[in-house]
Parts: C-alpha cells; sequence; structure tokens
C-alpha cells in the first residue's frame, strides 16, 4: 500500500536527557554488544494493511535470528481506512518519511523493510531481504568502524557507543528504541477485519541520546524502569548508530546491538 506526501525537513527525533539513577532490587546480568549483530531490518507495517501480515510474519522470523536487530514501527496513516492501529504512533511515520527523503522519494508504503539504513525491500519478500543482509553485514572485530555496547547492572541499562574512525563530515547519531516482545491484537474493522495480528518487536519509542565522534564517546545510564513503563509483558531496547547528514536524514547504519528484559 502506498500514499504520497510533501517531504519535511521536520527533526526526526527527539533528543532526550537520560541520566539515571540506580533502583534497587536483584541485579540482572545481561549484555549486548554490535560485534554481535551484523545487520538491522526496519518493517513499516500496519495493522489496518492487508498486505502487512505476510510482513509481520518476515519481521517475526527475522527477529528470532541470531545476529539481526529486527524492529516493527506500526505507522498511522492507514487509520483512515477502518481500523485504527492500536500500536501506531506519528513518530514511527516519522521515521519511515525521514528514510524516504534519504530515498529520493515522495512517497512511503507498507509493508516496506529497509535494511541497515540504505537498502529498501517489500517487506513481504523475505529471500531478498536475507541477501542484503549476508551481502552488506556490518563490519566488525579489528575492521569495525564503530562499536555500540549494552550491559545491564543493579536494573540500570548501560549504554556505550564509541566512533573508531572518522565516517562522515557530520558526526552519526546514536538511537536508543525501546520495543515490546510480542503483541497479539484482534482486529475488529477494516482490510484484516476478523484477524489476529501478531506484531513482533513493535517499536513503543526512540529518542536520540547524543551523537558520537572519533574523539567523543558517549555513554549513557538509563533505568530499565523507565524502559518498562506501560508496557505490556517482555520488553527489549536495541541501541542504533547511525549516520546522518546536516539536516538529520538518517542514513547507514554503522553498528548497532539489542537485548531483552525480564518481564516486570
Amino acid at each position: 500500500m502506498k500514499t504520497t506526501f510533501r517531504p519535511s525537513l521536520r527533526t526526526l527525533l527527539a533528543v532526550a536527557g537520560l541520566a539515571g539513577t540506580l533502583a534497587t532490587g536483584p541485579a540482572l546480568a545481561q549484555s549486548a554488544s554490535s560485534d554481535d549483530f551484523r545487520g538491522v531490518v526496519e518493517l513499516f507495517t500496519s495493522q489496518g494493511c492487508s498486505s502487512c501480515p505476510p510482513a509481520d510474519d518476515v519481521l517475526a522470523r527475522l527477529s528470532d535470528e541470531s545476529g539481526i536487530v529486527a524492529l516493527s514501527y506500526n505507522v498511522d496513516y492507514w487509520d483512515y481506512i477502518g481500523w485504527k492501529d492500536q500500536l501506531a504512533t506519528r513518530q514511527n511515520t516519522e521515521r519511515q518519511r525521514s528514510y524516504a527523503k534519504a530515498f529520493r522519494t515522495s512517497s512511503v508504503y507498507t509493508p516496506q523493510i529497509v535494511v541497515n539504513g540504505t537498502g529498501d525491500f517489500i517487506g513481504s519478500h523475505h529471500k531478498e531481504i536475507s541477501q542484503a543482509l549476508d551481502e552488506s553485514p556490518f563490519a566488525t572485530g579489528p575492521d569495525a568502524l564503530a562499536r555500540v555496547a549494552m550491559d545491564v547492572v543493579d536494573e540500570t541499562l548501560q549504554v556505550r557507543a564509541k566512533l573508531v574512525s572518522p565516517v562522515a563530515e557530520h558526526p552519526p547519531i546514536l538511537v536508543l528504541v525501546t520495543y515490546q516482545d510480542r503483541i497479539e491484537t484482534p482486529v475488529l474493522k477494516g482490510e484484516n477485519s476478523g484477524h489476529h495480528i501478531v506484531n513482533r518487536h513493535a517499536v513503543s519509542d526512540f529518542k536520540v541520546v547524543g551523537t558520537v565522534s572519533a574523539t567523543k564517546p558517549l555513554e549513557i545510564d538509563i533505568p530499565v524502569s523507565m524502559l518498562q513503563e506501560g508496557a505490556r509483558g517482555a520488553i527489549g531496547a536495541a541501541v542504533l548508530l547511525q549516520a546522518v547528514d546536516a539536516s538529520g536524514t538518517p542514513g547507514r547504519i554503522l553498528a548497532a546491538a539489542q537485548l531483552e528484559f525480564d518481564d516486570n
């Protein structure tokens, strides 16, 4: 499905101040590093789109594969056709529109998958998506352009990011994404009426938490309880270190990692 819009220079993400305090409770031992991940897939989907369930299934399979950061963004521009998507946000739609600007197109569509910030695919085309991940994986180990790490210590998420060498004129941004592992929604109206839609790794929020340069690593601490507010069931978090141009338009994702937390 496709709709046309006028490109905007609106800022993709809001910068958040995230100085955390330690919470009491049992210590969690969880960690993730960009060295363990070879790529990022971002699905733009809608519960009101009849073409989207097969792509939701593809994202679900990718989310269970090791080494892949898989994220599902429910968009709101199909809400008018009969079903108001229960997970859609305007912020998710703006994320997709920012990619449309980067790809120099005036339209957005569902289901769309973006691979590593640069490749654009129909979301149900699993073979093409997997091939793109295989052909352009992140550089890791001694060849890595950048590194990110996530650790949960005493119920605080510690995020560390550094750029090994300059990769562009503008410093890349670090995006913190929170998602819900699995949400099942009975759809009562619209194109998918009568079906139960399952969304895996459904994005609930994302923020730019800073920029990173070769001389200025980034370190932030965030209480896990802050990320869990309002969640239904298990949640997770991902960090994406992403190149941007002077206007904030997103480009190549340089490094990424994700981890999931215990149920709150």
